[in-house]
C-alpha cells in the first residue's frame, strides 16, 4: 500500500524498514510501497503481543510510563509508539522491531535490523533533546519569573475578589510550566515509571483541572451576575414621604458601609423637606444617591448642627478593644460648610452640608458616584470634581470614615453606639 499524505510524520519508521529490509525486498517492491506502515495490522499486532503476555493496558501504560490512552491508540492503529520506544517494546514483547512494523512474526530476522532501529531511535531522541534545549530554558526562566510574579502579588496583596483571583490564576500557571519542565527535562517521565508516584500525578493533575474550572466558573459566573447588575435600571424614588433612615440602613447599610448617622431619623423637625434616591444593587454593593434637603427654622437649625458636630462612630475590635472616630468638619472642600462623615472610602461619601443663608441642612450620600447622574446636584458636589476620580491601584479603603477602622491590619465594621 502506498503511504498517504497524512503519514508522512512516520517517515523515521520507512526508513528503519526500508534499511533493515534492503537484503529482503527487490528494489521495484520498496518503490512501490511494500514497506511502509500498516498503522491497523501493526496495531492488531502489538494487541495480539500483549494479550500473550495476559496484561491489560494498564499495565503495560504503566511500565513504559505513557497513558492508557496511548498504548489504546497504538493498538487500534490511531498512532504509533515513539520511535525512541521502539526498541524497548520489542524486547518486552522479545520480538523483532521489523515484525512490529510489519505488524507479523517473520522467521528470518537478523540482528542488523535491531541495531538499524536502535541507531534510529538515538537520533531522534538526540534530535529531540536538541529541538527541546530552547524550550527547557524559557520554560525554567518563565518557572521563575512566574514564582516571583506571586511572591509580589502576596507582598503588595490588598483584600478584594480581583487580586484573589490574580494571585489564584498566578498559581495554577505555575504549576502547568512546572509540569511542562518537568516534563521537557524528561524528569516526569521517570517519576511516572515509580509505582505510586504516577497515580499521585494524575491525582494532582485532576485536582488542579477541577480547581481550575471552578475558578473559571466562579469567575464566569461573578461576571455575569456583575454584568447583569450593571445593566439594570437604577430605581428612582422622590417625595418626602418615601424617606425612612431605618428601612434604608436595613435595606443598603451593609453594601454602603454606613450607618447614616448624619442623616436625621424623620424630617418632623423640618419646615420643608425634599427627598430623592436613584440606587442599583448589584452582587458586590449598592449604587447611587441619597440627597435629602431640609429647611429649619432658627432654634431647629442650631439643635441639628450641634447634633451633627458631635457625630462619632464606636468601633469595636473582636479582642474589646475599640476606638471612636469623630465627624470632620470643613468649610473649603465643597460649596457649603460639610460636616463629613465618609469621603471616598470604598467609593462612598457621605456629609451633611449646612446652608446657614437659607437655613437649610442638605444630607447627602453618594455610593460610585457617576457625575453625568448628578447634573441637578452639581451645588451639592466638591468643587474639584476630579477629586473623584482615583487612579488604578489606588486603595479608596485608607480614605476617611467614621465607620471604619484597621485592627491588626483587618478592617472591621461593628457599629458601637454613635
Amino acid at each position: 500500500m502506498i503511504c498517504p499524505v497524512r503519514y508522512l510524520r512516520l517517515f523515521p519508521y520507512c526508513v528503519v524498514v526500508f534499511t533493515a529490509g534492503r537484503s529482503y525486498a527487490e528494489p521495484a517492491n520498496i518503490i512501490k510501497g511494500e514497506h511502509c506502515l500498516d498503522l491497523k495490522k501493526t496495531g492488531e499486532f502489538l494487541k495480539s503481543l500483549r494479550n500473550e503476555k495476559g496484561i491489560t493496558q494498564e499495565q503495560l501504560a504503566e511500565h513504559f510510563g505513557v497513558s492508557n490512552r496511548t498504548v489504546s491508540r497504538w493498538e487500534t492503529g490511531s498512532n504509533m509508539p515513539d520511535i525512541s520506544l521502539l526498541v524497548e517494546i520489542a524486547d518486552f514483547y522479545d520480538v523483532d522491531v521489523r515484525e512490529i512494523i510489519d505488524g507479523g512474526r517473520r522467521s528470518n530476522m537478523n540482528e542488523e535490523i535491531k541495531e538499524v532501529a536502535t541507531k534510529m531511535a538515538d537520533y531522534a531522541g538526540k534530535e529531540k533533546d536538541k529541538q527541546l534545549g530552547s524550550v527547557r530554558t524559557v520554560g525554567i526562566v518563565g518557572l521563575v519569573l512566574l514564582a516571583m510574579s506571586i511572591g509580589f502579588q502576596f507582598l503588595t496583596y490588598k483584600s478584594g475578589v480581583s487580586p484573589l483571583l490574580s494571585i489564584a490564576f498566578s498559581f495554577l500557571a505555575l504549576v502547568t510550566m512546572a509540569v511542562v519542565v518537568l516534563y521537557t527535562n524528561g524528569i516526569l517521565k521517570k517519576l511516572m515509571k515509580k509505582k505510586g508516584v504516577g497515580l499521585a500525578i494524575q491525582i494532582v493533575t485532576i485536582f488542579i483541572v477541577v480547581l481550575a474550572a471552578d475558578f473559571a466558573f466562579m469567575t464566569a459566573f461573578v461576571l455575569a451576575v456583575g454584568f447583569a447588575g450593571y445593566i439594570q435600571p437604577y430605581n428612582t424614588v422622590s417625595g418626602i414621604d418615601s424617606y425612612s433612615k431605618a428601612e434604608i440602613v436595613d435595606k443598603f447599610g451593609a453594601d454602603l458601609d454606613s450607618q447614616l448617622f448624619l442623616f436625621p431619623d424623620d424630617s418632623e423637625g423640618a419646615m420643608t423637606a425634599e427627598f430623592v434616591s436613584s440606587t442599583r444593587t448589584g452582587i458586590f454593593d449598592t449604587d447611587g444617591y441619597f440627597i435629602l434637603t431640609a429647611s429649619y427654622d432658627e432654634e431647629h437649625m442650631a439643635s441639628e448642627v450641634e447634633r451633627l458636630s458631635n457625630v462619632t462612630c464606636t468601633i469595636k475590635n473582636t479582642d474589646g478593644s475599640s476606638i471612636t472616630n469623630k465627624v470632620i468638619y470643613d468649610e473649603n472642600m465643597y460649596n457649603y460648610p460639610a460636616y463629613i462623615a465618609s469621603d471616598g472610602y470604598d467609593y462612598m461619601y457621605e456629609y451633611a452640608l449646612i446652608d446657614e443663608a437659607d437655613s437649610r441642612i442638605i444630607y447627602v450620600f453618594l455610593s460610585f458616584p457617576e457625575l453625568d447622574r448628578l447634573d441637578a446636584y452639581r451645588d451639592y458636589l466638591k468643587k474639584d470634581l476630579s477629586e473623584y476620580e482615583f487612579a488604578d491601584g489606588v486603595n479608596t479603603l485608607e480614605n476617611f470614615c467614621i465607620y471604619s477602622h484597621s485592627f491588626n491590619g483587618e478592617v472591621w465594621i461593628e457599629y458601637g453606639d454613635a
